[in-house]
Formats: C-alpha cells, sequence, structure tokens
C-alpha cells in the first residue's frame, strides 16, 4: 500500500473546492494516509454516488490514516487519477460519510508523485446518485438566507420591509403583500449572484438596524 503524507483536509458530507473552505472548517492535518490510484471512472462514481467500499478493502484502511500531532487514527483514502484527486472518510461498514477536495499544492504533488503508481481496481457499491449542488456554498448560504427571512416576513406580515426588499430586486411597486413574496421566491431561481449577493446584504442591513 502507497501513503502520502502531510495533507490538510476539509471533510465534509458534501465536499468543496479549496476556494470554498472557511474559517469554520475544521481543517484536520494528516500525517499519513493511504493512496490508491484509480481510473477515471473510480473518481467520477466516488463523487457522484452513495459509495460502499468492500469489507476487504475496509480492513486495509481501519485505522490507517495519523493525524498530526494527535493520537486519533481515520479510516481514511486517498484516490487519485493522477489528475483529480478526493479524500474519503468511511464508517465502520465501508460507507464513504465525509468527503474533501484538496488545496491546489497538494493535489499537485499528488498527481506528480503517482503517476508512477500502478493502477488498483478498487472494490465498491454504488447507491443513489447525490444531489448535485449548483450554486458555489457562500450563493447557497446566502439563498437559504433570503428564503428563509422571505418566509418570516410571510408569517409577520411586514409590509413595509416586504415593500422595500422588492423595490430593491425588481425597481418595482406591488400592493399585493404574497404576491411580492411570491415573486421574490421565484426570482432567485434565475437571479444573478450580485443580485443575491445585493438582497442578502440589504436583508443583513436592516436586521442590524432593527437591532439597534
Amino acid at each position: 500500500m502507497n501513503y502520502y503524507y502531510d495533507i490538510l483536509i476539509n471533510l465534509e458530507e458534501e465536499y468543496y473546492e479549496f476556494y470554498e473552505w472557511e474559517k469554520k472548517d475544521e481543517i484536520i492535518p494528516i500525517k499519513k494516509i493511504p493512496i490508491y490510484k484509480v481510473d477515471h471512472q473510480t473518481i467520477l462514481d466516488f463523487l457522484q454516488y452513495e459509495i460502499t467500499i468492500s469489507n476487504s478493502l475496509l480492513t486495509e484502511l481501519i485505522d490507517k490514516t495519523i493525524v498530526k500531532n494527535s493520537k486519533e487514527k481515520l479510516t481514511c483514502l486517498l484516490l487519485t487519477d493522477s489528475k483529480t484527486t478526493l479524500c474519503v472518510e468511511l464508517n465502520k461498514n465501508g460507507k464513504v460519510i465525509y468527503k474533501s477536495k484538496l488545496l491546489v499544492e497538494d493535489e499537485n504533488n499528488i498527481n506528480e508523485i503517482s503517476s508512477s503508481f500502478s493502477l488498483t481496481q478498487v472494490d465498491y457499491q454504488t447507491g443513489k446518485l447525490l444531489t448535485k449542488r449548483n450554486n458555489l456554498r457562500r450563493i447557497e448560504k446566502e439563498i437559504n438566507i433570503i428564503k428563509l427571512e422571505l418566509n418570516n416576513l410571510r408569517l409577520n406580515k411586514n409590509d413595509e420591509k416586504c415593500s422595500y426588499l422588492y423595490y430593491e430586486l425588481f425597481h418595482d411597486f406591488n400592493n399585493n403583500y404574497l404576491d411580492k413574496i411570491e415573486k421574490m421566491n421565484e426570482e432567485l431561481n434565475k437571479a444573478s449572484y450580485k443580485v443575491i449577493h445585493r438582497l442578502y446584504h440589504l436583508i443583513n442591513l436592516t436586521n442590524k438596524e432593527k437591532l439597534i
């Protein structure tokens, strides 16, 4: 078994590219981790489906990943096709529970050294297809906060704030309260990142003013 050393990972249920990592994420410094070179289809399967590896492979991987400056050991695996690298963590049944993409420098290093590795046929089963995220992590969060705010406006019937947000979004007036809420919700599905971010910013401003 090949190993890779000294790497940072950000294990999440839904993996994020390095440029989407946030300060609050638990970035784990790994001292030593198993690495397998696989074909590109294997990488695609691990990215797109629920995955459970075989018991025999799980036995090889249990507690083989060592966390730096810690006694903690994980059951993880690096998969690479020498173009794309993915880190996965497994539960006791061999199911992938967390994933992590890598920092650019780490991925480039792995792509280079793995070119000399022999190809490994990883034994696994695919489950259901995972829902694909269409937006960046930040945009998804902003959309969710806007939708929550619109739902609160629907419940609280704050027409002044509702009209303010509606005008900022559409540059128009509408006297029908529920219609304004409905149209703003619909617009979120097709609005540009710039519009979404502005609406999110306005909601934050109005909420802060309310607290002062």
